[in-house]
């Protein structure tokens, strides 16, 4: 939408304007300056069209004059009416003066009106005038010719249809011309709009083909032309080229504005094909050189509605030439009833209920997707959607900018799924096994609430039956919640709570305060918090939790989380919420959730167990509280939890939905055995004992303090990242105390027996204190260089072509780059067996980056989502995703984004923090989809694919790994045990391996994931044999100390390990990239911790 508040020169025709992007105004014809180059408009560019050769909106242009200064605006024109105009929006181009007549009333243009801006009373671009009474002028006559197309190749003596399509009342009519010679004319027909004529070229060369159109004084009024090459068949050995859409195909339908992917096949069976043109109804639109082209693929938008029909001419380097075509459908975009708005939004429409008919005005507030804005100048585009408006507030009083409140989210930590009472291991049980004590209570049902005296009587029983709970884990079940889970309880009406709670306390004599009785509502928010009231004042060293039923959501089918989110979880979710049953701060809150199913519903398969976990973490993850598993009918569910072997068991999909137990409810012996095999390997939850900061990092306490000291010179001096502008500025992702905690850990409690070597018993301490230093400096001199510089946890997307990529920046770069495929990495390539410590591929997996370039339309972070997911979207092409293009400036860079969201979900300038340019590009480009593709570099030495990320769950985190596997020899590898109580065993990498870079709680875990390649890669390299068999890093680091650290001999062979695999500046896989960089950090971490090298 154009700017209000902009005005463009009135030039005359030869002026040259300075294009200003965001600012210059022009009309067809206007000749433009931009970058030293000089274009003339067509097509009604806007103010952010941007000249360029390639555009559909520019034609190159000789520069002739100096560029016109730019008049003072006049905001009040005092036009001389003249004739009417019929104003037809997005068509109707007028200029100061002009009268309209729009919806039976007339209007006298100012302020440089756009085809766009709609006469109303109160708009900036019109004036109400007095319609004369005379007739409007009729709609101007519309001429193309259909075929043939520019620069096609026909044929000496073969006959070639000349197409035309006709529209208008004055059209009288239409002529046919070839090199200025009339060949035909016809009678226009008002009720026909496509006239043809067959030409037969009688020689050969360039031939000028026009159509014009008359009137019945044989007055012009349209005319058009185009050129085509006439050619002789003199030689029948050579073949017209063949060239055919892929996408789109006929008949598809598109919204305006849509990006649209246009894709040829062509091919020559001389192998001479020349270059390809395809056309828009007559215009070109994309262009390829054949000789050199990969690929014949392009990106179309259509800014208005109606037919559109697309041409492709494939031409040979004898000038034969052949077409194809292809008709689709742009369509207006259907506009969805406004959800009602609420909160501090109650007084504002809601899009598209507009203000002021079909627009809003300067200062209009309106609401689109809960949120509030205010147009800064006269728009009809959707309200947050470009620069035409500002954020005013979220509707529900959260932080504008970040996401509404109630929204699925995306915790950067698991939940603990600590509970009093229960061990820190997931608990499985059938009634006969023994397990924490708990306690059911069943409170009264809907049907009976609005009795006050069973109300009283149920209040009765459930106070006497928490006298007795002691510490046990209470269920209060009742079907209220799942009936006032639709309307959040408004059809129970009202409910008598305070009389009857009171009545309860006076016949049980409890000590529950009455003032907080009086507090609670009569309905049943106070139905449900007198319960939390009862069991806070009964029963306070029990804990306790509501119950829900798993609904008829499950049976459905899902996409993926958004999917199972919109149809189930944000009700269960806003339940609880607005209950306020499980409030932080509230001293009575509910301590856990359960979840049930019902026996009586019918068994849900596996894909439908994956969708009501989901729901379980989504519901849990937003009222922040651990789910249980509770009368799950082991008839329909034991096979899908205990698997049929043991590696099939989901025990570790449900921990990471938050379940801390599973109870079935029903006992039988084949359960009984699985439960029985489970307690041979539990599935952990937590980690129980002392951390590592609770202990000093070395035997040293000089080296320490030396350590702990450096922390202000470290993070200012040494952890610096390079910004957009060249300067170099701390980190904000990677800190001083991070590491040593990290450190700390890695030296001294270590990963299955490996730790970050530092000392040496066989020497001094002040030799010792040497060694230490110089292992920390090898590390963070690679660490410098691979990440720290960069300010990146995530791996960026630099994917181009000269890499080898299919298109810039693909959505694909999560999948591989360079040619690499990360969920391969942990394939044996002769078995074809996953490694034995290997995530599972997870094709459902979503999960977005946080980190990512800085610089001017960097591309946004990377992500995996699941097919199903952006194909119900529609944004797959072909099933394959697209690319990130850094065109387009943001008007308004972001300082807050909405992190409910997954980064392609958001909206277009508001995908990442400071983002200035760019967007993304649908347009399958990325000729493969992102499904599975969550295996992305991460952490200070990217830890990448599945192996990896794999080795480093099974040893420090919720281990993954089939336990019948445990000891057995996998292709060479013997699998080892994990922890019985890992040092993270509260995160599933396997599951969200983006835990290493999300993790606030665990800052240190990015340092620990390079920590762990470095001491099982390059403390261990490799082994005795191989043209570097004797290179040993523990030798290398103390010749270098006692050799006086000199020279670059041992960093040089560490970079080399790090980045090449081997310990040599070049190795089989390449040179090793910035030696000298990675030298000057080992240098420089070297004199900052103290060190003099040489």
């Amino acid at each position: 939408m154009l700017c209000g508040y902009l005005y463009a020169a009135e030039t005359k025709a030869s002026e040259v304007i300075s294009f200003v992007p965001g600012e210059t105004q022009v009309s067809n014809g206007d000749m433009v300056s931009y970058n030293g180059e000089c274009f003339i408009a067509k097509n009604n560019p806007g103010v952010w069209e941007t000249p360029t050769a390639s555009s559909w909106f520019w034609d190159s242009a000789e520069c002739s004059g100096e560029p016109a200064p730019e008049p003072e605006p006049d905001p009040d024109p005092q036009p001389e009416p003249g004739e009417i105009i019929p104003f037809i929006p997005g068509q109707t181009q007028v200029s100061n003066g002009d009268v309209v007549s729009y919806d039976g009333q007339c209007y006298i243009a100012k302020n440089n009106p756009g085809v766009w801006e709609t006469p109303s009373p109160d708009s900036w671009f019109w004036d109400i005038t007095e319609c004369s009474g005379e007739p409007g002028e009729p709609l101007p006559t519309e001429l193309s010719i259909l075929a043939p197309s520019a620069g096609q190749t026909v044929q000496v003596s073969q006959p070639t249809t000349i197409k035309a399509q006709v529209e208008g009342e004055q059209a009288a009519k239409v002529e046919y011309w070839v090199n200025q010679i009339k060949i035909s004319q016809q009678t226009i027909d008002q009720a026909n709009t496509i006239y043809t004529h067959t030409w037969t070229p009688e020689q050969s060369g360039s031939a000028l083909i026009e159509v014009r159109v008359l009137d019945t004084d044989n007055k012009l009024l349209e005319q058009q032309s185009l050129s085509v090459t006439v050619a002789t068949d003199d030689n029948n050995d050579f073949s017209a080229p063949q060239v055919s859409f892929v996408s789109p195909t006929n008949g598809t339908a598109v919204k305006v504005s849509d990006t649209i992917a246009i894709s040829l096949n062509a091919s020559d069976a001389d192998n001479d094909l020349a270059k390809l043109i395809v056309t828009a109804n007559n215009q070109q639109i994309c262009s390829f050189d054949a000789t050199s082209a990969e690929s014949y693929s392009c990106d179309w938008q259509a800014l208005q509605a109606g037919n559109v029909s697309l041409n492709a001419v494939a031409t040979d380097a004898q000038n034969l030439s052949s077409s194809a075509s292809v008709s689709i459908t742009v369509e207006e975009e259907a506009v969805e009833p406004p959800p009602p708005a609420g909160g501090l939004c109650e007084e504002y429409n809601v899009y598209p209920d507009w203000t002021r008919g079909d627009h809003a005005g300067g200062g209009d507030i309106m609401v689109h997707n809960n949120i509030a804005y205010s147009a800064v100048y006269w728009t009809q585009s959707v309200p947050g959607s470009d620069s035409s408006w500002s954020l005013h507030l979220n509707c529900d009083g959260t932080e504008p900018g970040t996401a509404p409140l109630l929204s699925l989210q995306n915790p950067m930590d698991p939940l603990r799924l600590e509970v009093a009472g229960w061990p820190n291991t997931f608990v499985v049980a059938s009634p006969s096994t023994s397990t924490p004590s708990t306690l059911t209570i069943d409170t009264i049902n809907s049907d009976q609430i609005a009795d006050t005296k069973a109300l009283t009587q149920a209040f009765v029983t459930v106070i006497q039956q928490a006298k007795q709970a002691g510490t046990s884990s209470v269920i209060l079940r009742s079907d209220v919640l799942d009936i006032a889970t639709a309307d959040k309880g408004t059809s129970l009406g009202t409910i008598e709570v305070q009389q009857a709670l009171k009545s309860a306390v006076a016949e049980t004599g409890s000590q529950i305060e009455l003032a907080a009785i009086d507090t609670l509502s009569n309905d049943a928010k106070g139905w449900a918090q007198a319960h939390n009231l009862i069991l806070s004042s009964v029963a306070p060293a029990a804990n306790f939790g509501w119950s829900l039923s798993i609904g008829e959501f499950a049976h459905d089918s899902h996409s993926g989380r958004q999917s199972v989110w919109d149809e189930a979880s944000v009700y269960s979710a806003d339940l609880l919420s607005t209950f306020e049953l499980y409030q932080q701060d509230n001293t009575n809150k509910a301590d856990f959730v359960v979840f049930t199913k019902s026996a009586q519903t019918p068994a849900l398969t596996g894909e439908q167990w994956h969708n009501a976990l989901e729901y379980v973490k989504q519901v849990t993850d937003y009222v922040k509280a651990p789910a249980m598993l509770a009368e799950i009918p082991t008839s329909q569910a034991a096979n899908y939890f205990m698997g049929l072997t043991d590696s099939e068991r989901q025990i570790r999909k449900a921990a990471y939905s938050n379940v801390f137990a599973l109870m079935f409810d029903q006992d039988s012996s084949e359960l009984t055995s699985k439960i029985e095999g489970y307690q041979q390997a539990k599935v952990p939850l937590y980690y129980v004992g002392e951390t590592s900061q609770s202990g000093p990092l070395t035997r040293l306490e000089a080296l320490n303090r030396e350590l702990e000291s450096a922390e202000q010179v470290m993070d200012n001096e040494a952890f610096l990242y390079e910004t957009p502008q060249s300067q170099w500025v701390p980190s904000t992702v990677y800190k001083w105390a991070d590491f040593l905690e990290g450190l700390n850990a890695m030296h001294n409690i270590g990963v299955a027996g490996n730790k970050f070597w530092l000392l040496d018993d066989n020497v001094d301490d002040e030799t010792n204190i040497k060694y230490a230093k110089v292992a920390i400096a090898a590390f963070l001199a690679q660490s410098m260089q691979e990440t720290i510089r960069y300010n990146a946890c995530d791996e960026n997307n630099w994917s181009e072509v000269k890499y080898g990529a299919p298109t810039d920046y693909p959505m694909s770069a999560s999948c591989g780059q360079l040619g690499q495929k990360y969920a391969d990495y942990g394939v044996n390539p002769i078995s074809g067996l996953d490694h034995a410590y290997s995530c599972p591929r997870d094709d459902k997996m979503e999960v977005s980056a946080l980190t990512h370039a800085k610089w001017y339309g960097a591309p946004a972070p990377v992500f995996a989502a699941p097919d199903a997911v952006l194909e119900e979207r529609g944004l797959l092409v072909n099933g394959f995703a697209g690319r990130w293009t850094n065109n387009g400036h943001c008007n308004d860079v972001p300082d807050k984004v909405d992190g409910s969201k997954q980064v392609w979900e958001r909206d277009d300038c508001k995908v990442y923090v400071d983002q200035k340019a760019g967007q993304f590009i649908w347009d399958g480009s990325s000729q493969e989809s992102v499904q599975g593709c969550g295996w992305w570099g991460r952490g200070v030495i990217q830890t990448t694919g599945r192996q990896n990320f794999g080795t480093l769950n099974h040893y420090l985190g919720r281990s993954h790994v089939d336990p019948s596997t445990i000891g057995q020899t996998i292709d060479g590898v013997t699998v080892e045990a994990p922890p019985e109580n890992p040092l993270y065993a509260e995160l599933d990498f396997c599951s969200n391996p983006g835990l290493i870079c999300s993790s606030e709680e665990n800052k240190e875990i990015k340092w620990i994931a390079g920590l762990f390649y470095w001491v099982t890669s390059v403390q261990d390299y490799p082994d005795e044999s191989g043209q570097y068999g004797n290179w040993n890093y523990h030798n290398e680091l103390k010749k270098y100390v006692d050799g006086g650290m000199h020279g670059t001999q041992f960093i040089d062979d560490i970079s080399g390990i790090v980045n090449r695999g081997c310990p040599a500046l070049t190795c089989e896989t390449g040179d090793v990239h910035n030696v000298k960089e990675r030298r000057a950090n080992f240098k420089l971490v070297l004199e900052k911790l103290g060190l003099n090298p040489q």
